[in-house]
C-alpha cells in the first residue's frame, strides 16, 4: 500500500478510539437536524426541492466539522513526540500530509453521509409527501458543492494542526479562517456599503452552495476552491518540512519555507482571479433553485402565441447576474418545450452595448430590470424586486391578456385591513402582488354620494370591525344587481352588518367555530380540503392556513331557475365546514357586459392574507386570494404557485413539526453518538 495510504487509513484508525471524534459528529449531526428543520419549514410552499434545503443545512456547519476532526491529527504528533519518528522515515512529506488530509476528508464524507441517509429517514416518517417528491438526482449538484467546500475545509484545518501543538488551539484557530473571518468580513462590506447586499450580493459561500444545487456549474468556482485546497495542503507540507530544521544555520532555511508559502497562497489568489476572468457557467436542467418554473408559468406561455423579446439590462459583473441568466434561460427552455410563445432572449450590458443601452434608456429602462415585449405592448420588471417566478408570470399575463377592468377598490371606515399600510396588519404585500397583475388599487367610501366606477373589478372588504350603514348597504345591493363583483373577509357572523346582504346572496355566516381541525400554532387551521371550483382546483395538494375561521352554510336565497339562478359553491372545508364560499348569479347568461354575472367570495378571516401571515407562514395564503381576485375579476388567471409537485410540500402540523425537530436535533444524534462513545470505550477496555 502507498505512504499516503496508509497513513489515511491510521488516521482513520486513531480518530475512531478518540471520544472528540464522536462528539464531534454528533453534535454535526445535531446542528444539521436544526438547521435542516429549520430551513425546511421556511421553504414549505416554495420552488424547492428537499435536495436543495438539506444542501444548504449541511455547508455552514461543515467548517466547523473540519475544525474538530482536523484539530489532532498534526497536533497530537507533535504533542506526543511522534512527528520526529515519522520525519525519520523515508517517505515524502507530501504523502503523510495527503494520507491524513484523505483520513479527515473520509471522516468528513462519512459524517455527510450519515446526515442525509437521516434526514431522508426521518422525511420519509414524518413527510411521506415531500419524500415522494424527492429525487437522487437532485442531490448531485448539492453534494458536488459539499464536495468541494468539505474539501478545502479540510485542507485548511489539516495544514493548520500542522502549527500548533494543543488541539484545541488548532481548532479554534481553524474555525476563525473558516467561519470567522471570511463571514465577518463579509457582513462588514455590507454594514458598510449603501446598497447593502445588492451591492454585494449573496454570501459567496452559501451563493456557491445554491448555484451548484440549482444546476449552474461554474469553472471559476471549481478552480478556486481546488486551488485554494492544494495550496493548503502545500503550505501545511512545507511546515512539516520546517520541523527538520532547527538551529541558527537553518533560520535561512525556514525563512525561505515561509516565504514560498506566502508565495503558494499568491500563487492561489492569481489563479482563481484568472480562472473567474475565463469563467466558464453551465446551465444544466436538474436540481432545485430560482430556475424552477411553476405550472402557472408554463399555461400562460403554452396558451400565448407570437414572439416574445426579452430583453435584460444588466452588467455581467452584477451580484445578480448569473441567478437572472439562469431563470431566463430556464424560461426559454420552457417556452421551447412548450411549443408556445417563442422566445427571443438578449442580454445588454451597460458598459459595453452602448447603443442597445441607449435605445433603452430612450423608452425608460434605464435601471437593472427585464422587459418583456409582444407586439406593440410592453412591461418592465425592475430586478430590485426580484426576478421570481410569480413576478414572471404576472408580466407575461400582462401581456397576453386582453384590457379588461382593472381596478379593486378597497373600502374604508369600518375598520378594515387596508391595503396601503406596510404593518403586520395592513395588506400591503398583497397588494403589490395585484399590482403586479394589472390591477390598480383604490379607496372607495360608501357613505357619500358616491357611483361606484365604471372601470371597477371588483370591491373588496377587508374584515368589517363596525357595522356598514344602510345607505352603503343598499349602495352594495344596488351595486351586485347590476352584476357587482364583491369580495368579503369577514371574522364575525355578522360582518360589519353584512350578514342580511350577504344572505340575500345565498351566503349565511353560521356561528360554529371548528375545535378539532389541524393547526400549526394552536389558534389557526390548516385547511387542504378543496372543491372542483376554478378558484381552488389548482391548489390541490397545498394548504391554507386560516386564524380562528367563520363557518358558512346556504341559505333559502340560493337556488332558482335561469338568469336568478344563484350558485352555492364551497370552496375550502375542514371537517365538513365550509370556510369559504363562492355564489354567482346569471353565470349561463355569458360574459357580455350588458349581463355580466354577479359574483361573491366570502372567507371566514380576515388576517390570512395579511402582511404577517404571509411573511411568517410557507402556505397557498397569497394563492388563494389573488385566484378569487382572478375570478371576480373575470380575467381567468388563476395560480398553483408552482404546486403539483413542484413546490416543497410536507402536510405536517404542529405537532408533527415539534415530533420532527425533536427526532432531527435530538434523537437521532444522541443515539449515533452513544453508539460511537459506547465503540470508543469497549475498544480502550479492550486495549
Amino acid at each position: 500500500m502507498s505512504p499516503f495510504g496508509v497513513t489515511m487509513r491510521r488516521t482513520v484508525g486513531f480518530a475512531r478510539n478518540f471520544p472528540s471524534t464522536a462528539l464531534a459528529i454528533g453534535g454535526f449531526l445535531a446542528a444539521v437536524g436544526v438547521m435542516f428543520v429549520f430551513n425546511l419549514r421556511a421553504a414549505e410552499g416554495r420552488l424547492l426541492s428537499l435536495a436543495s434545503v438539506w444542501t444548504a443545512s449541511v455547508a455552514p456547519v461543515l467548517p466547523l466539522l473540519a475544525a474538530v476532526l482536523s484539530m489532532d491529527v498534526w497536533s497530537d504528533e507533535r504533542l506526543s513526540g511522534r512527528v520526529e519518528l515519522l520525519l525519520t522515515a523515508a517517505v515524502p512529506e507530501r504523502d503523510l500530509m495527503t494520507g491524513k488530509f484523505l483520513g479527515v476528508c473520509v471522516m468528513m464524507a462519512v459524517s455527510v453521509v450519515a446526515s442525509l441517509v437521516a434526514a431522508l429517514s426521518l422525511v420519509h416518517h414524518n413527510a411521506p409527501v415531500a419524500f415522494a417528491a424527492a429525487r437522487f438526482i437532485d442531490f448531485l449538484p448539492g453534494m458536488m458543492a459539499l464536495c468541494l467546500q468539505g474539501a478545502l475545509w479540510c485542507a485548511v484545518s489539516v495544514a493548520v494542526s500542522a502549527f500548533f501543538r494543543h488541539a484545541a488551539v488548532a481548532a479554534v484557530v481553524s474555525c476563525v479562517l473558516l467561519v470567522v473571518l471570511p463571514r465577518g468580513l463579509w457582513a462588514m462590506f455590507m454594514e458598510c456599503a449603501p446598497q447593502g447586499r445588492t451591492a454585494f450580493g449573496e454570501m459567496p459561500l452559501d451563493a456557491h452552495v445554491t448555484a451548484f444545487s440549482s444546476g449552474t456549474f461554474s469553472s471559476g468556482t471549481v478552480v478556486a476552491y481546488v486551488a485554494f485546497a492544494i495550496a493548503a495542503l502545500f503550505v501545511g507540507t512545507k511546515r512539516i518540512e520546517t520541523l527538520r530544521l532547527v538551529g541558527r544555520r537553518a533560520a535561512g532555511a525556514r525563512f525561505m519555507s515561509f516565504a514560498v508559502m506566502i508565495l503558494a497562497m499568491v500563487f492561489a489568489v492569481v489563479l482563481t482571479a484568472l480562472a473567474y476572468r475565463l469563467d466558464f457557467v453551465a446551465d444544466i436542467p436538474f436540481g432545485s433553485g430560482d430556475g424552477r418554473i411553476s405550472q402557472r408559468t408554463r399555461n400562460i406561455i403554452a396558451e400565448s402565441q407570437g414572439t416574445m423579446t426579452v430583453t435584460c439590462l444588466l452588467p455581467r459583473n452584477d451580484s445578480r447576474f448569473r441567478s437572472v441568466a439562469h431563470t431566463l434561460r430556464s424560461l426559454r427552455r420552457e417556452a421551447e418545450a412548450q411549443g408556445g410563445v417563442e422566445m427571443s432572449l438578449r442580454f445588454v450590458d451597460p458598459r459595453w452595448d452602448f447603443s442597445a443601452a441607449q435605445r433603452l434608456a430612450r423608452i425608460g429602462i434605464d435601471k437593472p430590470s427585464v422587459a418583456f415585449e409582444l407586439g406593440r405592448r410592453r412591461t418592465v420588471l425592475a430586478l430590485e424586486d426580484g426576478l421570481t417566478d410569480r413576478n414572471i408570470a404576472s408580466a407575461m399575463l400582462r401581456l397576453v391578456t386582453p384590457p379588461h377592468r382593472n381596478s379593486i377598490y378597497w373600502t374604508s371606515g369600518h375598520g378594515e385591513a387596508s391595503f396601503d399600510s406596510y404593518g403586520a396588519f395592513g395588506m400591503s404585500d398583497i397588494a403589490r402582488e395585484l399590482s403586479r397583475d394589472g390591477f390598480k388599487n383604490f379607496t372607495i367610501d360608501l357613505t357619500g354620494d358616491v357611483v361606484i366606477p365604471a372601470d371597477c373589478a371588483l370591491i373588496v372588504i377587508a374584515g368589517c370591525r363596525e357595522d356598514l350603514s344602510r345607505v352603503e348597504s343598499e349602495r352594495l345591493g344596488s351595486y351586485l344587481k347590476q352584476g357587482g363583483r364583491l369580495l368579503v373577509m369577514m371574522d364575525s357572523p355578522e360582518g360589519g352588518g353584512l350578514a342580511s346582504l350577504l344572505s340575500a346572496w345565498g351566503i349565511r355566516a353560521s356561528s360554529t367555530r371548528l375545535v378539532s381541525a389541524k393547526t400549526l400554532s394552536g389558534g389557526d387551521v390548516v385547511a387542504s380540503d378543496f372543491s372542483n371550483h376554478v378558484v381552488v382546483a389548482p391548489l390541490k395538494g397545498t394548504q391554507v392556513v386560516l386564524e380562528h375561521p367563520l363557518t358558512f352554510v346556504q341559505s333559502s336565497a340560493a337556488g332558482g331557475t335561469g338568469a336568478d339562478r344563484i350558485e352555492f359553491s364551497p370552496l375550502v372545508m375542514s371537517s365538513e365546514h365550509c370556510l369559504a364560499v363562492a355564489t354567482e348569479r346569471g353565470g349561463a347568461t355569458g360574459e357580455d357586459l350588458a349581463l355580466r354575472p354577479t359574483r361573491i367570495v366570502v372567507i371566514g378571516d380576515s388576517f390570512f392574507a395579511m402582511n404577517g401571515p404571509l411573511a411568517s407562514r410557507a402556505n397557498a395564503n397569497k394563492d388563494f386570494f389573488l385566484n378569487c381576485v382572478a375570478y371576480l375579476a373575470g380575467t381567468g388567471a388563476m395560480t398553483g404557485g408552482g404546486f403539483e409537485g413542484e413546490v416543497l410540500l410536507t402536510g405536517m402540523d404542529r405537532r408533527a413539526w415539534t415530533s420532527f425537530a425533536v427526532q432531527s436535533g435530538l434523537v437521532v444524534p444522541g443515539v449515533l453518538f452513544l453508539i460511537m462513545f459506547g465503540y470508543v470505550v469497549s475498544r480502550r477496555r479492550r486495549s
